[in-house]
């Protein structure tokens, strides 16, 4: 364990000091960032209020909720799991995973702090916890932060399994679709839909729904971990598989 946190927090500090020279891309990022979580809150108070107070069968302070863990799950999702979607298919394609796999640290733990992405999502953090303490009691606080931890490595699962098959093609690369889809399809939540096609095309961020039904006591968190332990553990057995049929860049 003591290695394994030295790892992650020399991770971290190197994380800092290689953005700290990108300082204006930083801020016109985090602007632009601000500005999304700005906007598309705006629009779903619009979207509640011409609804007549009937979004999707949701209060407004629920749908703040929803966009309060949605950001907060995503946020430290992607802080984590941001190598896998940059970097994974570049190694593949560029003969460096070798290298990756000749370290000692586990592969999956290699892949993850081959770079953090906390400098770029830390407003979805701020911003996710603020909503959330908005709309929720100060007696679920914790409650509500252990749910959006739970959404996110839901999210972590996904974005392993989306990304993990580049060790075996080097050029599969879903990295530009991937973000838009996050960033796009958690407009609203959709856990009390009855449309099947708008929860097939949500498949990426039901978690966020389906905490927010945790959260107002319509499901248990079992689901949900649940559902983030089958995900982690598909994950966990494709990397297993494609690292058995891992041919070396340089054979």
């Amino acid at each position: 364990m003591h290695y394994h946190f030295t790892l992650i927090s020399r991770a971290f500090k190197l994380h800092l000091l290689r953005w700290s020279r990108y300082r204006m891309d930083v801020i016109i990022w985090l602007v632009s960032i601000w500005l999304t979580i700005g906007i598309q809150i705006l629009i779903a108070h619009i979207m509640f209020q011409a609804s007549g107070g009937n979004f999707f069968g949701y209060t407004e302070k629920e749908v703040i909720g929803f966009f309060g863990i949605a950001i907060f799950a995503s946020g430290l999702a992607q802080s984590a799991s941001i190598s896998m979607i940059l970097n994974l298919s570049n190694a593949v394609w560029q003969g460096e995973f070798d290298f990756w796999l000749l370290q000692p640290p586990p592969i999956g733990l290699r892949m993850v702090t081959e770079d953090l992405g906390i400098v770029w999502y830390w407003p979805h953090l701020i911003s996710g916890l603020a909503l959330l303490a908005f709309c929720f009691p100060l007696k679920i606080w914790p409650f509500a932060i252990f749910t959006g931890v739970v959404a996110a490595t839901i999210e972590m699962g996904i974005i392993f399994i989306l990304c993990i098959p580049a060790i075996k093609w080097g050029r599969w690369n879903p990295s530009e679709g991937l973000w838009e889809y996050f960033e796009n399809a958690r407009s609203i939540p959709i856990g009390r839909s009855r449309n099947f096609m708008l929860w097939f095309v949500s498949f990426g961020v039901l978690q966020y729904s389906l905490s927010l039904e945790v959260l107002t006591g319509r499901l248990s968190l079992f689901l949900l971990l649940t559902v983030s332990i089958v995900l982690n553990l598909i994950a966990w057995l494709m990397l297993k598989y494609f690292l058995h049929s891992y041919s070396s860049a340089s054979s």
